[in-house]
């Protein structure tokens, strides 16, 4: 019973913890100059790697349709288009 018990907590917990990485690092990004394509394309790339480490952590919801979505995922549509989510 006490497993079962600590397993249903570190589930919203690590949602929690997603749900920081994402707003942390999205206030941070939302604040930087892409005035250049080389800015641009940094940024791009870097986003999309963090959000790939994002994703590999356990997720036990899947509302989405995208392990582990959230705030960094909208920066990414919002900065970069549609097609830049997918």
């Amino acid at each position: 019973m006490l497993i079962h018990c600590q397993v249903s907590l570190l589930s919203p917990l690590r949602r929690q913890v997603v749900i920081i990485f994402h707003s942390q690092i999205s206030e941070a990004f939302s604040h930087l100059d892409i005035s250049t394509p080389q800015a641009r394309n940094r940024l791009h790339r870097d986003v999309q790697h963090i959000l790939a480490c994002i994703r590999s952590l356990p997720c036990d919801d899947m509302r989405s349709g995208t392990p582990n979505w959230g705030q960094l995922d909208e920066l990414l549509v919002q900065r970069f288009g549609p097609e830049a989510g997918e």
